[in-house]
């Protein structure tokens, strides 16, 4: 069994190979924008190379191929998705604009706070290629009106007239009855041949016109690029010659087959980060780390989610690029602070500030040589000597990084020295800021986390920004620049199907068996169909989960029960649950005994273990002496600093600050202070001493 993980990210664009005598092979490539194919080819040859192996070879031989993706991410990012055409029911053209008069909701914290800068979110779809279908069926599924066929195709055509390249199809209730919507794609079919289609009954079985609408119109615009990227990117594969089976990692946990996602791309958005919170708790479990803060710093982004208990946590109504949405997605916060993160010196109060703009990887920061000219959060940890080279082949360039940080530094009134380590520290402040967000906000204390760091940068900067939370340890993965490609070649594969409910009292399906666990488990096998038999993974794995929630609440909780028949037992039983489950989240006693408790969802969640090949040992026990100094800087002065190789560290070396710690792709930064450890499978567990104690930081006044 040999797997390969992909994972592009906005510089840089990484892989794994896990081949089936236990080694393993890593690349990394400059993430080619515009033509992200060419980069996934680059740091795949990379990583073949460094097995000794062509690119063919290695193909050839390889049964899995795991990609991590934000090309439908950049799409919507950059508006360059498609022009769609949305029908809905007449009456409810409106929906999509009014967007629950939602202006402040996905604004930075110094907007929200302005009135004159609220707003709703950028439409996807513009008002005149929305139009209303003749139809309406009730809450209980039954057909008022019927769909007036005729009209529906002169709808479809005028889409078409008006430049529509996709058609988005939301109606109402069409969660509990999708007959309409169904016949809607029939027509499309006929009419405008070769359109994608997307219906929210497939889609987003949810209740909430508005979410589910603005599902439908993401889906709708990111699609067409979406599936000509994976239909390419499968083709170039196969002619080098790949013929296993081909992955993607979702936004909500997993992976499941490329063709699958084709018409459901809106579940690759977050594709790429929800890789290395995978991976994180994947390490955690073989660590015995039940609660993990997972920080990735890559070059555009910082991103941060949880592990508590072993479970991922989910946002069952997440909002991206303030669209809010109606399908799930593991828990992140993101912000866009990366080693491309551009420094600058605001003009109204002229202190420092760092993002989220970015350089990413064209041209990239100055000290590429790639034509950049603008200071860097990169830029800055190359003038203190903190990394000389990057992602292997990559010298970096300290005299360009010293001029493009001059101007910057003369703005300040700082030698280029101190204006350097300014960026570092509200770099690092920024991402301690977000840490915080992501666990106090969300009522967890730092103090029972282990912090991992992972991602390109995350080396050089965890032994600040973990120093100003409070963890109980810190861990760098031994594959900690490619660690979302890791996590992408190790993840299951899994899929969930849900459907929304008009709330029920849950007492009125006693004895009753729910006819939709049986469609949605048939749907979840389907995807499964004929692994097994390959060898390639374990037997199917289903969890039945109903949705929850107390009489006139909007919020549900998913309960696990054993079978899809819910007898007086099952239910006591989730009742039972539910109750200690609610009282876990809002507080003791608020779960009142003779509240209603209603069926709101229906649940399935299917998971298929992949087969893993087994790792080779990292090394032997024993210390080991620097490879060369460098001159870096620290707390104001420029000193030796040993360097030692990564890849030459044996099992329990115990190395003191200052120091560097070097692989190919990344370099961890040892602050004066602070000690690491080598572990049996190449990680490195940081001391977390107070490092600001020691230098203190800067004001926000002098550098924020």
């Amino acid at each position: 069994m040999q797997i390969v993980g992909i994972d592009t990210g906005g510089t840089f664009t990484d892989t794994v190979i896990l081949t089936g005598d236990g080694r393993i092979g890593v690349g990394k490539a400059l993430t080619t924008h515009g033509r992200l194919m060419e980069g996934v080819i680059a740091s795949l040859a990379v990583a073949s190379r460094s097995l000794g192996k062509s690119l063919r070879e290695i193909l050839e031989v390889t049964d899995i191929l795991s990609h991590g993706t934000t090309v439908g991410l950049n799409a919507l990012l950059t508006n360059a998705g498609a022009k769609v055409g949305l029908l809905v029911t007449s009456g409810f053209e409106a929906t999509l604009p009014m967007a629950r008069s939602n202006k402040v909701h996905g604004l930075p914290d110094e907007d929200s706070i302005n009135a004159l800068k609220w707003r709703k979110p950028d439409l996807l779809v513009p008002r005149r290629r929305i139009i209303g279908v003749r139809e309406r069926i009730d809450v209980d599924g039954n057909i008022i009106v019927p769909l007036d066929e005729e009209q529906a195709r002169q709808s479809i055509r005028q889409l078409v007239a008006r430049g529509a390249e996709a058609i988005g199809i939301a109606l109402m209730w069409s969660p509990v009855n999708g007959s309409h919507e169904r016949r809607l794609a029939e027509l499309v079919a006929e009419e405008a041949p070769g359109l994608h289609v997307t219906l929210s009954s497939e889609l987003a079985p949810r209740i909430g016109e508005y979410e589910r609408t603005a599902t439908v119109a993401m889906n709708a615009y990111v699609a067409p690029l979406v599936g000509d990227y994976l239909t390419s990117l499968d083709e170039a594969l196969r002619d080098e010659g790949f013929s296993g089976l081909f992955l993607i990692v979702t936004m909500g946990g997993g992976a499941r087959r490329a063709s699958s996602l084709h018409d459901a791309p809106i579940h690759l958005l977050q594709s790429g980060p929800v890789g290395g919170i995978m991976a994180a708790r994947q390490i955690g479990a073989r660590l015995g780390h039940a609660d993990v803060l997972a920080t990735d710093v890559g070059g555009t982004s910082f991103d941060v989610g949880l592990v508590v208990g072993g479970a991922l946590p989910t946002a069952s109504r997440p909002r991206i690029d303030r669209h809010s949405l109606a399908v799930p997605v593991i828990d992140l916060a993101s912000i866009g602070t990366g080693g491309g993160s551009i420094a600058y010196a605001d003009p109204e109060l002229s202190v420092l500030r760092v993002g989220p703009q970015s350089a990413g990887s064209m041209p990239g920061p100055a000290c590429y040589g790639r034509g950049g000219t603008q200071p860097t959060v990169t830029d800055a940890a190359v003038v203190l000597g903190h990394l000389d080279h990057l992602g292997g082949a990559l010298i970096l360039d300290r005299d360009a990084a010293r001029s493009a940080l001059a101007p910057l530094a003369g703005k300040l009134g700082l030698e280029i020295e101190e204006a350097a380590e300014g960026i570092l520290r509200v770099a690092n402040a920024q991402m301690a800021d977000l840490v915080r967000r992501a666990s106090v906000q969300r009522g967890h204390d730092p103090r029972n986390f282990v912090l991992y760091a992972y991602g390109g940068a995350a080396p050089q900067h965890v032994g600040r920004y973990a120093a100003e939370i409070g963890v109980k340890a810190i861990v760098i993965p031994r594959l900690a620049p490619e660690f979302s490609a890791w996590g992408a070649a190790s993840s299951d594969m899994r899929t969930s199907y849900e459907i929304e409910l008009p709330a029920r009292p849950l007492q009125d399906f006693r004895d009753g068996e729910i006819d939709a666990f049986g469609r949605l488990e048939q749907r979840a096998r389907g995807e499964f169909e004929g692994l097994a038999e390959a060898s390639l993974a374990g037997a199917v794995e289903i969890r039945r989960k109903i949705g929850l929630k107390f009489s006139r609440q909007l919020h549900r909780i998913d309960i696990e029960v054993p079978s899809s028949r819910l007898g007086r037992a099952e239910i006591a039983a989730a009742e039972a649950a539910f109750r200690s489950r609610y009282e876990q989240i809002v507080g003791r006693g608020s779960a009142h005994a003779k509240s209603t408790i209603e069926l709101a969802a229906v649940v399935v969640e299917a998971r298929m273990p992949i087969v893993m090949p087994d790792s080779a040992p990292t090394g032997m026990r024993g210390a080991l002496r620097p490879s060369r100094q460098r001159r870096a800087w620290f707390g104001g002065r420029e000193q030796e600093t040993p360097v030692f190789l990564w890849a030459e560290l044996g099992v329990g070396v115990v190395i003191s600050g200052p120091a560097f710690i070097e692989s190919d792709q990344t370099t961890a930064v040892i602050y004066p202070g602070q000690t690491v450890t080598t572990d049996v499978d190449g990680n490195l567990t940081m001391t977390v001493p107070a490092v600001h104690k020691r230098w203190p930081s800067p004001s926000i006044g002098e550098f924020a």
